[in-house]
C-alpha cells in the first residue's frame, strides 16, 4: 500500500529504487499490509521530501551507488538505513542481504517469509527495526562479505549460464525437447539435494581420462572448452570434495 502524498507522513518506511529488488519490496510489504514511502530517480520531487517521515528506509540501488546517494542527501544520515547488497561493507547502512535468486516472478507472503536475510548486525536490532519481519535471519561477519557473496554468485548465477549454453545446444543442434532437458537439470538438482557428497556423476566422478579428452576435443571451436577444462581442474584438485563439513546435512 504505497502511500499517496497525502498520506506520507504516517509511513514507517521507505524505499529508495525501483529496480527488480525493490518491487520484490514492494510486494512483500504490501501483502505484510505495511505502508511505505516510494521514491525512485523518475519522480521529480525530491527524496527528501517523499522521506522524511519514514524512519527506516531501504536503499535499494546499485551497489556503487549506495553511499555516494547517502552522502549527498543529508537527510537520510538520521535514519534506519538499509541495503540489499551483498558484497557491500558500508558504515553508512545496514545490510540485509536476501539469500534467494530474485527472478521476475513475484512471490506469495509465505515465500517471501521462507527467504533467509543474511545480516551482519545482531538477530535482535534487526527484529526490533522489522518487527512484522518472520524471516529467518542468519549473522555473519562483515569482514567476509565478498568471500560469501563470490560463493552466492558461484552458487545461484554460474548454474544458469551452464545451463543456458547446454539447453541452447541440446535443443537447437541435437533437437531435445525442452522438457526433457528441463527433467535432466532438475534430476541433477534433486540428487544435489538428496546426497551433496555423491550427487556428481559423469566423466570427473569416474575419473574416465579418454571420455574428458574426448568432450574437450569436441569443445574445440567453443568458448565452453575453457570452462570444461577449469572444472577438470578443479576437480582433479580436490578441492569439490564436500568432506561432511555440511551443516544441517540429512542423516
Amino acid at each position: 500500500m504505497k502511500m499517496n502524498k497525502r498520506h506520507i507522513h504516517k509511513c514507517a518506511y521507505g524505499i529508495i529504487g525501483n529496480g527488480k529488488a525493490s518491487k520484490h519490496l514492494q510486494t512483500y510489504l504490501n501483502l505484510l499490509k505495511i505502508p511505505f514511502a516510494l521514491w525512485h530517480r523518475k519522480l521529480k520531487t525530491a527524496p527528501e521530501k517523499i522521506l522524511k517521515h519514514s524512519n527506516t528506509i531501504f536503499i535499494l540501488i546499485t551497489d556503487s551507488q549506495i553511499e555516494n546517494f547517502i552522502k549527498a542527501n543529508p537527510f537520510l544520515k538520521k535514519k534506519n538505513l538499509i541495503h540489499f547488497s551483498g558484497a557491500l561493507d558500508t558504515k553508512l547502512a545496514f545490510s540485509l542481504h536476501p539469500f534467494m535468486p530474485l527472478s521476475v516472478r513475484k512471490l506469495s507472503l509465505s515465500e517471501y517469509q521462507r527467504i533467509p536475510f543474511i545480516i551482519n548486525e545482531k538477530k535482535a536490532f534487526i527484529k526490533n527495526l522489522l518487527p512484522k519481519f518472520k524471516n529467518p535471519f542468519i549473522e555473519a561477519p562483515a569482514d567476509k562479505k565478498n568471500f560469501y557473496h563470490a560463493l552466492c554468485v558461484m552458487g545461484a548465477n554460474f548454474p544458469v549460464i551452464l545451463w543456458n549454453k547446454s539447453f541452447n545446444d541440446l535443443n537447437s543442434k541435437f533437437g531435445i525437447p525442452k522438457e526433457y532437458i528441463f527433467r535432466y537439470f532438475k534430476a541433477s538438482l534433486d540428487n544435489f539435494i538428496e546426497n551433496p557428497n555423491n550427487a556428481l556423476t559423469g566423466p570427473l566422478q569416474r575419473k574416465d581420462k579418454s571420455t574428458i579428452k574426448a568432450n574437450l576435443n569436441s569443445l574445440k571451436n567453443d568458448p565452453f572448452r575453457n570452462v570444461y577444462a577449469a572444472f577438470k581442474k578443479i576437480y582433479a584438485s580436490g578441492h569439490c570434495s564436500f568432506a561432511a563439513q555440511i551443516t544441517g546435512e540429512r542423516k
